[in-house]
C-alpha cells in the first residue's frame, strides 16, 4: 500500500495544465485493469481534475494504487465475479474491509456487483453458474451485506435479461430466503458493438427492469478505424449522459494500445502511456493528437527488445499484458456474436 504523502506527490506529477470539462451529469467510472509492467499508468485516471468518481476491477479488493484514496474521492465497487456455492469468503473479505477486526477506519462500501455473465460459459468470459448455485452464493455472501450494512447490490450481470437465466435465479432465491426474492438495487450490463447495440442493450434492460438504475459497466466499439471509434465514443458519451435510466458507465479502454484486445483505437493510452484523444476526452480534457497506434509502426514492431514500449522489459512484457486481457477478449467476442445472431 502506498503512503498518502507519496501518493499525493505522484498525483501532482501527473496533473496536467489542461482544464477539465464540466463534471459529467452521470457517474463516469473506470474499468481498472492494471498491468504489472506499467503500474504508473493507474495514477493517470485519478489526477486531481479527473471526472472519474468510481471504479471496479472484477475483484473484492481495491486496486493497489488507489488504496489510499477514500471512497468519497474514488468509490471502489467490489465484485463477486463467480463464487463457490457453500463458501462465504467474499462476505468475510468485504466485512473485514468495512469493519476491520483490528480496529481503525474501514472502507465505506456502498455498492457491490454480483456475478459476471453467469449465464455464459468460461470460454466466453462468463462465470458459468446455474441459477440455483448463484442463488445460494447470493444468500450466503450478499444478503448479509445488504441487511447488515445497507449496501446496494447489483443484479447478476447477464448477457440478455430475456435469456431465461434471471427468472430461475429469483425463484431459487425466494426458496432460500423465506419466500422473498433476492432484492437488487441496480442493473449492470455490457454493450460492445456499434451505437445501435448500445441503444438496444439499454432499451432491453430498461424495459425488463423498469425503475432500476442501469450501470453500463463495460462498453465500446471494438476493432474499428480511428474515425469510426472516435465518432462512436462521442456519440455514446452524449447518449449515456442524457439517458434517464443510466446511472453509471465505464468505457473499456484504460490500458495501452499494445495490450488492447478490443482494437488499438479503443485504448486510452498509446504504446508509451500517453493519453490518446479518447483518453483525454474521457478525463474531460482536449484532444491530444496522439495516435493510439502510430500508422508508420506496425504493431509487431512496437514491442521488441530494442523498442520495449517505454518499459525496461523486453517484448515478453507485452505478451504477458495480452494474456492479462485474454479473458475479456472472450467476453467481447461472444458479445459481438450474440448481437449479430
Amino acid at each position: 500500500m502506498r503512503k498518502a504523502s507519496s501518493w499525493l506527490a505522484l498525483v501532482g506529477v501527473l496533473a496536467t495544465t489542461t482544464a477539465a470539462a464540466d463534471t459529467p451529469g452521470k457517474l463516469r467510472g473506470l474499468v481498472s485493469v492494471s498491468n504489472k509492467d506499467w503500474p504508473e499508468d493507474d495514477a493517470i485516471w485519478v489526477r486531481e481534475d479527473s471526472p472519474i468518481s468510481w471504479y471496479h476491477n472484477f475483484h473484492w479488493n481495491v486496486t493497489a494504487t488507489y488504496a489510499a484514496l477514500p471512497q468519497d474521492r474514488l468509490e471502489f465497487v467490489p465484485t463477486l465475479w463467480g463464487g463457490g456455492v457453500n463458501d462465504t469468503e467474499f462476505l468475510a473479505n468485504v466485512t473485514e474491509m468495512i469493519r476491520p477486526a483490528g480496529g481503525g477506519d474501514g472502507r465505506a462500501i456502498t455498492h457491490i456487483m454480483a456475478f459476471n455473465m453467469p449465464d455464459q460459459p468460461y470460454e466466453y468470459g462468463g462465470s458459468q453458474m446455474t441459477p440455483a448455485d448463484a442463488a445460494r452464493a447470493w444468500v450466503r455472501n450478499l444478503l448479509p451485506l445488504r441487511e447488515d450494512f445497507g449496501i446496494k447490490i447489483g443484479l447478476p450481470l447477464v448477457g440478455d435479461p430475456r435469456g431465461g437465466w434471471v427468472d430461475p435465479f429469483l425463484r431459487n432465491c425466494s426458496g432460500l430466503n423465506k419466500g422473498k426474492d433476492c432484492e437488487f438495487d441496480f442493473v449492470p450490463l455490457h454493450a460492445f458493438g456499434h451505437f445501435g447495440v448500445l441503444k438496444d442493450q439499454i432499451g432491453k434492460f430498461a424495459s425488463a427492469f423498469p425503475g432500476k438504475p442501469l450501470w453500463v459497466v463495460e462498453y465500446g466499439y471494438p476493432d474499428q478505424n480511428l474515425t469510426t471509434t472516435q465518432q462512436y465514443f462521442n456519440e455514446s458519451l452524449a447518449y449515456l449522459e442524457g439517458h434517464e435510466a443510466v446511472a453509471r458507465y465505464s468505457w473499456f479502454g484504460a490500458f495501452r494500445s499494445t495490450v488492447s484486445n478490443v482494437g488499438a483505437n479503443m485504448a486510452m493510452l498509446d504504446p508509451w502511456g500517453n493519453l490518446t484523444d479518447i483518453g483525454s476526452w474521457y478525463l474531460g480534457g482536449e484532444a491530444t493528437g496522439t495516435p493510439a497506434m502510430p500508422s508508420d509502426m506496425p504493431r509487431t514492431d512496437l514491442c521488441t527488445v530494442d523498442n520495449p514500449c517505454g518499459s525496461s522489459k523486453n517484448a515478453a512484457a507485452t505478451v504477458a499484458g495480452l494474456q492479462d486481457l485474454s479473458l475479456w477478449g472472450g467476453i467481447v467476442a461472444f458479445g459481438l456474436l450474440f448481437v449479430l445472431v
